[in-house]
C-alpha cells in the first residue's frame, strides 16, 4: 500500500507540473505561478528543479526581476551546476550566469554544502567549462597549471605529474583529485594522474582547493584537492560527437550524450586519445657530460604508449539516489631511462610484458551509488563505492651494461648472475588493487534567522583496502628475465582498513563567519603498526558586498603510499641481507598552512580579483633515492598568490600570477635555501574573444622565470661507494693511515653528490580559435606557437626537454 501510495504520489506530481508547464506555454502565467506555488514543495528531485526554473521563467514573463532571482537562486541551491539551455529566454541565460560567475558561484568542495566563493573558508579556484574551452588545453595536468595559482608542471620523466607550493613527489601523490565528490587518487600509490585519461568533455566545472584539506577529505589532501564536477544530461540534452586529429601522430575521439526525462537524468561520456610522440635530438653537451654516455642521439617526448588513453563513464540520477560508473586508461612513455641516469634508449627493442612495452601504465575502474534526503533542517547523504586498478611501472634503467649499477643499487649481484654485465636493463613492476568504502555524511541547519546562520556538518567513512598478485622483476639483454624471488609476491600482497569521522561548525553573524572543523583517522597498516592522525581547521570571514577577508589555519597529512612502504620492506630480498626485521618504517607526511586573503568583486563592471598570502610548514617529506624511500625532507615556504578576472559579452580576460619562496629545504643530504623545481615567479594570462557572433579566439601566455634543480649525480655516487669500500677494506686490514687519508676523500666527494642545473626563465604562447555554425563546430589549437625550447626537471631527475610545436584541429556536431 505504502508503496502505491508514493507512486501515486509521484504522478500526481508530474501531472501537476505538466500542467503548470502547460498554462505557461499558452500564455496564462499567473495560473501556472499558482499551481507551481502552492505544490513545489511536494516535488523532488529534478522535478523540483524543474519547478523553480519554471516560476523563474514566470517571474520574467511578469517583468518582476527581483522574484525571478529569486527562484532562480532557489534552482541553485538546488543544484549548484546548473546551466540554462540554448532555448531558454536570453534574459534567464545571463541571469543563471550572473549568479553563477564570480564570487557568487556556487561550490560544494570546500564545506560539504553549497555554498558561494565568498563564504568558502579557504582559497579556491573555479574552473569553468568556458575557462577550460578557452585555454585550449589537451589534458586536466595543463588546465591546472593555466588557472591555478601555486601549481606548476613537474616532469618526473615517467609520468604526467604537477606540483603545489613547491611540494611534489615522483608521482602526483600530494593532491587530492575527485569525481563529483569520490576520490580517484590510487589506495596503492596515492597517485591520480592528470593525464588524458580525464576526459574534459564531460567537465562542468573544476573546484579546487588551494591549501591543505585534510580536516574534511583526510589523506591525500596535503596540499590541494581537485574535484571534477560532471555535466548532467539536461546540460547536453541530445548527443555530442568531437573528433581531432594533429601532429606527431594525435589522434582525438570525444562522445557524449545526455537527457533528462522528469525525474531521470542520464549522462553517458566516451573518450580517446593517442599519439606517436615528438622526436627531438639530443643536445651535443649531453653526449659527454659524464662517463656513462648517451647511447642514442634521439628520443620521443610526449609519448602515451602503443594503447590509446581512454576514459569512459556512466552517470545517472533518479530522484534523490545517483549512480556513478568511470572505466580510465593512461600509458606513459618514459623519454629516457631511469630519471637518475636519464639516458636514451630504444624502446622497441624492449619484450611486451602482459601487452606493454615500458610505460606507466593505469586501468581503473570506479563505481559508486549514493543516496540524499532532506529532511526539514537536516540533509543526510550515503555512498558506497568500489574502486578497481592494475597498475604497472616498466622502467628502463638502462640501455647499456653498466656493471656498477648492481652495487649502487644495493642488489645481491651474484644471486641474480650479474645481470648488470648485460646491456637492456629493466625493471618491471605490477599489482591489482581493490578497495571498498561505505561513508555517510551529512548537514545540520541549527539556526537560521536575519542575524544568525548556523550550520553544522558531519560525516564518517570506513575503507578496506587490498593489494592482489604482485610482481618485481628485473630483466636483461631487452628481452630476458630473472628469476623471481619467490618471497615478493606473497610478502608483497595485504590489505588494509581505514576509519575516519569529521566534525565542521559554520556560523554567521551578520558579515562575520566562523568555520572550524577537525577530522579523526584511524587506520590499521599492512604491518600492523596503527595510525592516528587529527586535522584540523580553523577560519575567520569578514564578508562584504563588494569585499571578503579571510584568515585561515589548517593541517593536513598524508600517509606513505603502500607501495613505498611495502617497496622499503621488500629490498633485502634484492640484497645480501635476507631478513625483513631491520627496514625502516615510513611516517605520514605533514603540512601546516597560514593564508590571509582578501578578494575583491565588480570594483569595476566585469571585474573581480583575490591577492592570498601564505605560510607552509612542510615536515617528514618522502625523498626517493635511487630505489628506496625515506622521511627526510622539511620545506618551509612563503608565497603571494594572484587571481584577477574581466568578463564582458565580448571580451574575457583571465590572469593569476604566484610568487614562491622556499626558505627552509633540506635535499638528501644537503640543506637549501631556495626553491627546487619551482619557478620563483609563474604567471597565466587567458585572453578570449567573441570576435563575430560564430567565431571566437583565444590565447594563453605562461611565463616562467628562471629555475633551478638540484638532484642526485650517480657519477659521484659511485665515486663515493667505491670511496666508502676502500676504507672498510682498509680498516678491516688495520691500514689505518690510509683509512684516514681515503675518509678525508670520502668527505668532499660526499660534498658533491648533489648535482646542480639552472633552467632559463621561458614565455610559452599557445593560440585557438573556434567557429560555430548551427550544430557544427571547428577548432584549432596551438601549443607553443613559437616552439620554445625549454626544459623542465622533477624529483631526483635530471633536466628533461619539453615539447615543441603541438598543434590540432577537431570538429565537433550537436544532435
Amino acid at each position: 500500500m505504502t508503496t502505491l501510495s508514493v507512486s501515486a504520489q509521484d504522478y500526481t506530481a508530474r501531472q501537476i507540473y505538466a500542467q503548470a508547464e502547460s498554462e505557461y506555454d499558452i500564455g496564462r502565467i499567473e495560473q501556472a505561478l499558482l499551481l507551481l506555488q502552492g505544490n513545489v514543495q511536494n516535488f523532488s528531485g529534478n522535478l523540483r528543479e524543474s519547478a523553480y526554473r519554471l516560476m523563474a521563467l514566470c517571474w520574467l514573463g511578469l517583468d518582476d526581476t527581483e522574484k525571478a532571482e529569486q527562484a532562480t537562486r532557489y534552482l541553485l541551491n538546488a543544484d549548484p551546476y546548473y546551466s540554462a539551455s540554448p532555448q531558454d529566454p536570453q534574459r534567464f541565460i545571463d541571469m543563471v550566469e550572473n549568479l553563477r560567475s564570480g564570487l557568487t558561484a556556487k561550490v560544494t568542495t570546500a564545506s560539504s554544502q553549497a555554498e558561494s566563493l565568498a563564504e568558502v573558508p579557504v582559497p579556491i579556484t573555479l574552473i569553468t567549462e568556458d575557462m577550460i574551452r578557452n585555454c585550449g588545453a589537451q589534458n586536466l595536468q595543463e588546465v591546472l597549471a593555466t588557472y591555478v595559482p601555486g601549481m606548476n608542471i613537474i616532469d618526473s620523466n615517467d609520468d604526467i605529474n604537477i606540483a603545489m607550493r613547491g611540494i611534489y613527489s615522483n608521482g602526483q601523490e600530494k593532491i587530492l583529485i575527485m569525481l563529483n565528490g569520490h576520490r580517484l587518487n590510487s589506495y596503492c600509490t596515492n597517485i591520480a594522474a592528470p593525464d588524458f585519461s580525464v576526459s574534459l568533455e564531460k567537465i562542468k566545472q573544476i573546484e579546487v582547493l588551494r591549501g591543505p584539506a585534510s580536516s574534511l577529505y583526510g589523506g591525500v589532501a596535503l596540499t590541494a584537492v581537485v574535484n571534477l564536477i560532471t555535466k548532467q544530461g539536461a546540460d547536453i540534452d541530445g548527443v555530442k560527437v568531437k573528433a581531432g586529429v594533429g601532429n606527431y601522430g594525435q589522434m582525438r575521439g570525444d562522445i557524449i550524450l545526455g537527457k533528462r526525462y522528469f525525474d531521470l537524468d542520464l549522462l553517458v561520456w566516451g573518450s580517446l586519445y593517442k599519439n606517436n610522440g615528438e622526436e627531438m635530438k639530443v643536445p651535443e653537451e649531453r653526449f659527454d657530460e659524464d662517463i656513462y654516455d648517451m647511447p642514442y642521439d634521439h628520443f620521443k617526448i610526449g609519448r602515451i604508449g602503443n594503447k590509446p588513453s581512454h576514459d569512459f563513464g556512466l552517470q545517472l540520477k533518479w530522484k534523490d539516489l545517483q549512480f556513478l560508473y568511470d572505466a580510465r586508461f593512461s600509458q606513459i612513455v618514459a623519454p629516457f631511462t631511469m630519471s637518475t641516469l636519464a639516458k636514451t634508449y630504444d624502446w622497441d627493442r624492449y619484450k611486451s610484458m602482459n601487452g606493454y612495452s615500458p610505460s606507466f601504465a593505469t586501468t581503473s575502474h570506479h563505481v559508486d551509488l549514493s543516496y540524499s534526503r532532506q529532511i526539514k533542517q537536516l540533509y543526510l547523504k550515503g555512498n558506497i563505492a568500489y574502486d578497481n586498478s592494475d597498475l604497472t611501472h616498466y622502467q628502463v634503467l638502462l640501455d647499456t651494461e653498466f656493471p656498477a649499477l648492481g652495487t649502487l643499487l644495493g642488489i645481491d649481484v651474484d644471486a641474480l648472475d650479474n645481470i648488470f654485465n648485460y646491456p637492456g636493463l629493466f625493471r618491471y613492476i605490477n599489482g591489482q588493487e581493490q578497495n571498498y568504502s561505505v561513508q555517510l555524511k551529512g548537514d545540520y541547519s541549527y539556526v537560521n534567522s536575519k542575524a544568525h546562520k548556523g550550520n553544522l556538518s558531519f560525516g564518517t567513512e570506513f575503507s578496506h583496502f587490498k593489494l592482489d598478485d604482485v610482481r618485481y622483476a628485473l630483466g636483461y639483454n631487452y628481452e630476458n628475465v630473472a628469476p623471481e624471488n619467490p618471497m615478493i609476491p606473497e610478502h608483497g600482497k595485504g590489505h588494509e582498513n581505514s576509519y575516519n569521522a569529521f566534525l565542521q561548525l559554520k556560523h554567521q553573524w551578520r558579515s562575520l563567519i566562523f568555520n572550524a572543523g577537525l577530522r579523526y583517522d584511524h587506520k590499521k597498516r599492512v604491518d600492523n603498526r596503527t595510525l592516528n592522525e587529527f586535522s584540523p581547521r580553523v577560519a575567520l570571514i569578514l564578508m562584504k558586498p563588494k569585499w571578503n577577508l579571510k584568515l585561515s589555519y589548517s593541517k593536513s597529512f598524508v600517509d606513505a603510499p603502500y607501495l613505498y612502504r611495502k617497496t622499503d620492506e621488500l629490498l633485502p630480498l634484492l640484497t645480501k641481507n635476507t631478513s625483513l626485521d631491520n627496514y625502516a618504517t615510513l611516517n605520514p607526511e605533514f603540512v601546516h598552512s597560514f593564508q590571509i586573503t582578501f578578494a575583491g568583486l565588480e570594483w569595476a563592471k566585469g571585474l573581480s580579483f583575490e591577492v592570498n598570502g601564505f605560510y607552509n610548514k612542510a615536515e617528514d617529506l618522502i625523498m626517493t633515492h635511487i630505489i628506496e624511500h625515506l622521511n627526510e625532507a622539511v620545506n618551509k615556504t612563503a608565497g603571494v598568490e594572484v587571481m584577477t578576472s574581466y568578463r564582458s559579452p565580448k571580451y574575457s580576460v583571465e590572469f593569476n600570477c604566484t610568487w614562491i619562496r622556499t626558505f627552509d629545504s633540506n635535499l638528501f643530504i644537503k640543506n637549501i635555501d631556495t626553491n627546487n623545481n619551482t619557478p620563483a615567479i609563474t604567471s597565466n594570462v587567458v585572453l578570449a574573444w567573441q570576435a563575430t557572433p560564430r567565431l571566437k579566439l583565444f590565447s594563453n601566455v605562461l611565463f616562467e622565470s628562471k629555475q633551478t634543480s638540484y638532484n642526485l649525480d650517480l657519477t659521484q655516487m659511485i665515486l663515493y661507494t667505491n670511496i666508502a669500500s676502500y676504507i672498510e677494506e682498509a680498516l678491516e686490514n688495520e691500514y689505518y693511515d690510509s683509512a684516514m687519508e681515503w675518509t678525508e676523500e670520502l668527505e668532499r666527494v660526499k660534498g658533491t653528490l648533489i648535482h646542480q642545473e639552472d633552467m632559463k626563465a621561458r614565455a610559452i604562447m599557445n593560440l585557438g580559435a573556434e567557429y560555430k555554425w548551427g550544430n557544427l563546430t571547428l577548432g584549432v589549437n596551438v601549443r607553443n606557437l613559437f616552439n620554445t625550447q625549454y626544459n623542465r626537471s622533477g624529483m631526483n631527475t635530471k633536466l628533461i626537454p619539453q615539447k615543441g610545436r603541438w598543434f590540432m584541429f577537431d570538429v565537433a556536431y550537436k544532435f
